[in-house]
This record gives C-alpha cells, sequence and structure tokens, in this order.
C-alpha cells in the first residue's frame, strides 16, 4: 500500500510537536516525575530525504529536516542510551564516609576543600569510567553509524557542518588563536589561584581540582547572605523584567548545589528554570545564566515561524545571551550597585571570577579543537589520548584519557560554548560603550536587549553581530577582557 505524501506544513507539525513532548519529557526527569509518554521517531530515513526534497523544492529552509533527523538519532540512540542511564544511576563513588552517586560527582567536587578527597575522588571516578565506557560507547556508535551508513554522512563533523551550514573546522583556527592569546596571562593567575586554594601545584593538580575552584565555594564568606530569591526577583522588576507572578515563566527553586537547567517546553508560552537554592556565588551564577537563557525564550516574537523560534541547530546566540548575564552579576559594578558589596571585596570577587572565565573558555576551546579532531574519525576512542594531551597542555590540569567519553558533548554544543563565550564578550563591550558600565539598570539599554530577543533566532550568532551590533564576530574583545588584571598571590591573601 502506497504511503500518502505529508505536504511541508504537516510535516512541520509533526516535527513541532515531538519536540515539544521531548522536551516536557526532559522536564519531568530534571523534576523527578514520572516519564511514560513515548517520544518516538515514528518514520523511515526515505521520509526523511522526502522531507528534504519537499523543504527545497518549496523554498523554506533544512531546519525541520534536521529537526526530525536529530529525533530520528535519539531514537535509534536511546536503548544504548538507557542502559547507559540505568547502569550510571548505580554507579558510586566513595571518600571517606561520603557515597557520591556517580552523577553527582561534580557538584561533591565543588564543594570538596581537601585535596586528598578529591585525589580518591579521581581514582574512584576513573575505575567507573572504564567500566561505564562500554555504554556510552554503543550510543555514539548507534548515532555515528546511522550518519554514516544510512545518510551517507563522511563524519559526525561533516554532518553538524551541513546541519549548521559552516564550516566548523575554520573554528579550530579561531580557538587556537584564542588559546595563544591568552596563554600567558592565564598561566599566571591559574597557577597562584591552585597553589593557595587548591593547596597544589598546577602541575600536580586535575580536572577534579579544577572543579573545586571554579565553584568559588571558598569566597562565599563574601556572599552578603540577604541577597536572596526575592532580592532577584526586585532587581529584575526594577527593569520592567517580572519573574513573580509570570504566567509564561516557572522557577523551580530546588536544593542548593543541584545541577540548573532552563527548558522552554513551548516558546514563548512555557518556559521552566531550574535552580538551586540561593546560598553562594555558584548558585547566583546558574541562576543568572539560565535567567539569560528563559528571557530570550520569553521575549520572543510568538508571530515567528516555529522554525525561527523553536528550533536551535546552534546555541551559541542563546549562550551569549545566558554568558552575559552570567558575568553581569559577577561584575564588580553589579556586585557594588545591587548587592552592596563593599568595593574592594568586589574587585576581588570579579578578579577571581575573571580568572575562572577564562579558564572556562580555554577549556572549551582545547575541547573544540579535540571534538573537531575526533569527530572527523571513524573511530571515536582512538582520540581518548589525544584528548588527555590536548587538555593538559592547554588548561594545566591533568585529564584521565579514560574519561574521555564523558567529557564529550553531543551536536558540537562545545562549539557552541566557546563562541557563546566570544559572543557575550562582544555583546557586553557594545552596552558598555553605548551605556555604560551600569548599562543594566539602564532602560534605554533593557529595552534594546528585549528587541533583540524578539528576533529568536532569526539569526546564528554571527548574522546577529553583524545586523544588530555592527560588529564581527572576533576574540579581539574577548582577549582584552580576560587579560587586562591578572590575579596577584598578594590579592588572594587578602581574602583566603
Amino acid at each position: 500500500m502506497k504511503k500518502e505524501r505529508r505536504s511541508y506544513q504537516q510535516w512541520l507539525e509533526q516535527i513541532y510537536l515531538l519536540t515539544k513532548k521531548r522536551r516536557l519529557r526532559d522536564l519531568n526527569i530534571q523534576l523527578g516525575k514520572p516519564t511514560t509518554e513515548a517520544c518516538t521517531a515514528s518514520y523511515e530515513p526515505s521520509d526523511l530525504d522526502e522531507l528534504k526534497q519537499l523543504a527545497i523544492s518549496s523554498n523554506h529552509g533544512l531546519e525541520v529536516y534536521y529537526e526530525a533527523l536529530d529525533h530520528f538519532l535519539r531514537t535509534k540512540a536511546e536503548p544504548f542510551q538507557a542502559m547507559l542511564t540505568t547502569w550510571m544511576s548505580g554507579a558510586k563513588a566513595y571518600v571517606r564516609d561520603s557515597v557520591i552517586p556517580f552523577n553527582d560527582a561534580i557538584n561533591w567536587c565543588q564543594n570538596a576543600s581537601d585535596p586528598d578527597d578529591r585525589k580518591t575522588l579521581a581514582k574512584e571516578l576513573l575505575a567507573l569510567c572504564r567500566f561505564l565506557t562500554q555504554f556510552s560507547h554503543a550510543t555514539w556508535e548507534a548515532i555515528l553509524s546511522t550518519l554514516i551508513e544510512t545518510f551517507g554522512f563522511k563524519s559526525y563533523l561533516h554532518y553538524n557542518e551541513e546541519k549548521r551550514n559552516m564550516s566548523i573546522r575554520d573554528e579550530a583556527t579561531v580557538a587556537q588563536e584564542f588559546l595563544e592569546q591568552t596563554k600567558d596571562s592565564y598561566f599566571d593567575s591559574i597557577s597562584a589561584l591552585t597553589s593557595k586554594v587548591a593547596k597544589l601545584p598546577l602541575e600536580e593538580s586535575s580536572r577534579y581540582d579544577a572543579i573545586y575552584l571554579l565553584g568559588l565555594r571558598y569566597l562565599d564568606h563574601l556572599f552578603p547572605s540577604e541577597f536572596n530569591m526575592a532580592r532577584v526577583e526586585k532587581f529584575f522588576e526594577s527593569i520592567e523584567i517580572p519573574l513573580r507572578d509570570n504566567r509564561n515563566l516557572k522557577i523551580h527553586e530546588l536544593s542548593s548545589g543541584r545541577q540548573s537547567y532552563c527548558i522552554p517546553v513551548e516558546i514563548p508560552g512555557e518556559i521552566h528554570v531550574i535552580v538551586g537554592k540561593i546560598s553562594g556565588w555558584l548558585d547566583l551564577e546558574s541562576l543568572f545564566h539560565e535567567l539569560g537563557h528563559a528571557f530570550s525564550f520569553l521575549y520572543t516574537d510568538p508571530n515567528l515561524p516555529v522554525e525561527k523560534k523553536d528550533f536551535f541547530h546552534s546555541a551559541a546566540l542563546p549562550e551569549s545571551y545566558a554568558f552575559l548575564f552570567q558575568t553581569m552579576c559577577m561584575s564588580k559594578p553589579f556586585l557594588v550597585e545591587i548587592m552592596g558589596i563593599d568595593p574592594e571585596k568586589a574587585s576581588i570577587v570579579s578578579g577571581i571570577h575573571r580568572t575562572k572565565w577564562t579558564t572556562l573558555a580555554r577549556r572549551y576551546a582545547a575541547k573544540l579543537l579535540v571534538e573537531i579532531r575526533n569527530f572527523d574519525n571513524v573511530d571515536l576512542l582512538e582520540g581518548k589520548q589525544y584528548y588527555s594531551e590536548v587538555m593538559k597542555r592547554e588548561t594545566g590540569f591533568s585529564y584521565q584519557p579514560d574519561t574521555y567519553l564523558f567529557d564529550l558533548m553531543p551536536d558540537f554544543y562545545t562549539l557552541d560554548y566557546f563562541r557563546g563565550f566570544v559572543g557575550a564578550a562582544i555583546i557586553g563591550d557594545f552596552l558598555n560603550s553605548n551605556f555604560g558600565e551600569k548599562w543594566f539598570v539602564n532602560p534605554e539599554a533593557c529595552k534594546l536587549i528585549k528587541k533583540w530577543w524578539s528576533k529568536g533566532n532569526s539569526h546564528e550568532l554571527s548574522g546577529f553581530l553583524e545586523v544588530e551590533l555592527k560588529k564581527p564576530f572576533d576574540i579581539k574583545c574577548f582577549v582584552e577582557q580576560l587579560t587586562e588584571v591578572n590575579l596577584q598571590k598578594e590579592t588572594l591573601d587578602r581574602v583566603l
């Protein structure tokens, strides 16, 4: 029996509904609710070929095609992912009297001030990763074999370049330039911070020591205890971005220290933010990062086509908004003006945060080099030694080869993070130049940002910068921001 051909609109409605179902399922998983509804891509490769030709012949873009293909890949990988998830849920590390679930290891490490405890955790996680690698590899193989054998892509890199309509290989040059230009100032600052806070020389430190450093818990004695969610709501209300009683935004404030998420079930009508209670700098950063995402979804024009508001094949622009708000809340002007912190202490907090920011940006630049090289190969496991070498060289922290697969990000999201860091710096520089360093309380600046948000993902990051800011995507101002002041040991001695 011959199948009835679907119109482009029918395909659009089907894929949009599937996207909403998956997002709702992701939300329920994060909230610990039952997830019984199936999110299966009930179509075949031949149907996707038909959709692609239909989109081309009707002068539509390929957003729906790649969204449909992503759902198809997830369906193929889900049996293997379910097995991995099952084993991971039972995996535990043991450090002294602590029993640490595998999925909670990063949160635990952010609070682990004892270097011996972090070293024990590293050994425990290494053993777990060696066992779990077979299940993670099977999940990746299901995706890669489907792309190569069924759809004819040369590699995962090739697939993502086609989906994004950009040369990801060219980004390796940008990442390498960034690493070279920030190298000296970074290693000066991170060496001082590691020695003082992690109680280890950098050459003996691991990625788990870096996780502790980036958690900033050692600075929480400078965090004003009265700065809670009510104060955050008051700040945003003052710039006409209401959080309370916003029927399209739901903030789930759960236990402190948990992983934060922003899940847009429907843009702009149903946005969820999941965060921990504000008890320190990391909680504040996480909240503002997710709110940066949430606001960009909330203020998206509901009349935009689904392809321009609900489908994201590059998240660099949304991440730029999120990083913009994250760096804003840790800047000296915000710390003094909004949080009421002493200017000298604010300088120290913002200075240490700048070192954290450089560390994160270099980590993702280095990961990007690794993933561009390794995702261009058929055998993904061959790249684990290269991963370990590059991460050690560019961050200074040791990375165990057998943890490699658990540091990979699907859809080249590493690229979105790196470009998001740069994008946030360019946008922030534009706002500072036009509205001053306290742009976050300037009504005209806030109106302009809402205007940007209203356009959804009509532009990828580079297009947005060119159209809205008349600026190119360039690392220059980001490098200048990160290298203008080095963290000194004397500064650390004053607060630690």
